[in-house]
């Protein structure tokens, strides 16, 4: 049950800047960056999840906005989740690969006895 005092935490607003003052290619007209909470919502990782994918250069890397301040490229994030959707429904599923019911073994001997 929610208390009625406490406001429910709604995602940050995303901050977009100009493209014309930023020094990415002009190609870029405008750059969107997202907090870490709004990472977690657009991709449904947790915190240590996405870490882990970044180790593992799997997941775009934040950008340092200030001494403790990170966010994530909008544009990276989107193409990630594309990339993932086309690697997902792309991959044919081979017979081999696909895990079978084994049968059921033998019954724990009867003799044995843990202490």
């Amino acid at each position: 049950m929610s208390d009625p005092d406490v406001p429910l935490k709604k995602p940050s607003a995303p901050v977009q800047i100009d493209g014309s003052h930023s020094a990415l290619p002009s190609s870029a007209d405008e750059v969107c960056f997202l907090r870490l909470p709004d990472v977690k919502l657009v991709t449904g990782l947790s915190k240590s999840s996405l870490y882990a994918l970044i180790r593992a250069n799997s997941f775009p890397a934040p950008v340092q906005l200030g001494p403790r301040t990170v966010a994530w490229v909008k544009s990276e994030i989107k193409q990630w989740a594309a990339e993932r959707i086309l690697t997902s429904r792309t991959a044919a599923p081979s017979q081999s690969a696909r895990r079978t019911p084994q049968p059921a073994t033998a019954a724990w001997p009867a003799a044995k006895k843990w202490a």
